[in-house]
């Protein structure tokens, strides 16, 4: 038995015997000491009761105090973990700006960089285009030139096809019409039949004489139709066109489509020789073997004439013509399409 009740019985009995004694009729002493009895019980009570209620309250507010305590020291640990993680968020937050300042810094060079280069390359190309365009304008006015040049020189009765495109161009046209006025070949040989054929045979009209162009065509109906204009012109007899099919012909150790000019009348002095065939589209370098081919049907000092000399396979023919007719004097015209004159040298 704790304390406490030992001591709440006690003043429980004390109480009690003090309550008996009160209503026994006994001398005065009696009921005296039980009043006293009763008293003192009941101030023995109070005060047990004050001292307990008062251990109880110490005993709350030692509770309180230590729960407040946990509390207080909870509420501390979450307001540290809190600061640490308020500064942590702001040293991200800083890095996170810091970061996003560079990327924006970097991204404005970038655009700044990317800006200039823009400008640099617009600029460029209008450069460029503007040298197009001269360019363009300077090939047009070329081939103007030279279709007027043909047309005042030889005065045709019967207008011509167009010039350009797989036709002679007209500057080109008119450096050929200028050579055979110079050089008044008798023989001509022609790589390719059509319209420069009938300027050809005009101009050797005009000379007199006896001159002639034989020309090689592997296409029968260009053939035909080339034979049509001569006679509209009334200079057949100024030409003959020999049908020469395409066949693999060896160069070294390669082989190419080129004329077969099996049994084909060239002549062995022809003072001018004319390339405007075979066509690009019937082969790589179609046109490479004509040096090699017709050399020894050029006559010294004779000239060997090739139009579309800017395509890329006829730069790669004369480069290696260059290498293997070391002899040779080479002139490049900047005609519409470009012009190439080979003069064979004098033995």
């Amino acid at each position: 038995m704790t304390s406490t009740r030992l001591t709440t019985l006690i003043t429980f009995v004390a109480g009690t015997a003090g309550l008996v004694m009160l209503t026994l009729d006994r001398p005065i002493t009696v009921p005296i000491s039980g009043a006293a009895l009763v008293i003192g019980s009941a101030i023995l009570f109070a005060r047990h009761f004050w001292r307990e209620s008062d251990r109880k309250r110490k005993q709350e507010l030692a509770t309180y105090a230590r729960t407040l305590s946990t509390e207080t020291a909870k509420l501390a640990e979450d307001g540290r973990n809190s600061q640490a993680e308020v500064t942590e968020h702001l040293t991200s937050l800083g890095l996170r700006q810091d970061a996003f300042s560079k990327g924006v810094l970097e991204y404005v060079t970038q655009l700044e960089l990317d800006l200039r280069n823009a400008r640099t390359e617009l600029s460029k190309r209008f450069d460029s285009s503007d040298r197009q365009a001269i360019k363009h304008r300077d090939k047009g006015a070329s081939q103007v030139a030279g279709v007027i040049g043909v047309y005042s020189t030889l005065k045709p009765k019967t207008p011509y096809p167009s010039f350009g495109g797989f036709a002679i161009s007209g500057d080109c046209a008119l450096r050929l019409l200028s050579l055979i006025f110079t050089e008044k070949p008798r023989w001509i040989i022609e790589a390719g039949s059509g319209l420069s054929t009938v300027l050809v045979a005009q101009a050797l009209e005009l000379i007199g004489g006896e001159g002639h162009v034989i020309s090689l065509e592997h296409e029968k109906k260009w053939l035909d139709l080339s034979n049509t204009m001569l006679a509209e012109h009334n200079v057949s007899h100024r030409a003959t066109i020999v049908h020469a099919p395409l066949v693999d012909t060896q160069i070294g150790d390669e082989v190419f489509r080129w004329y077969d000019v099996t049994g084909a009348p060239l002549p062995d002095q022809s003072q001018i020789i004319f390339v405007d065939g075979p066509p690009s589209a019937t082969g790589p370098m179609a046109r490479y073997p004509a040096l090699h081919k017709l050399y020894d049907h050029l006559a010294e000092t004779g000239v060997l004439l090739m139009d579309d000399a800017d395509r890329p396979d006829e730069r790669s023919a004369v480069e290696r013509w260059k290498e293997e007719f070391r002899d040779l004097a080479i002139v490049y015209h900047a005609d519409s399409r470009g012009t190439l004159e080979i003069r064979k040298p004098a033995s």
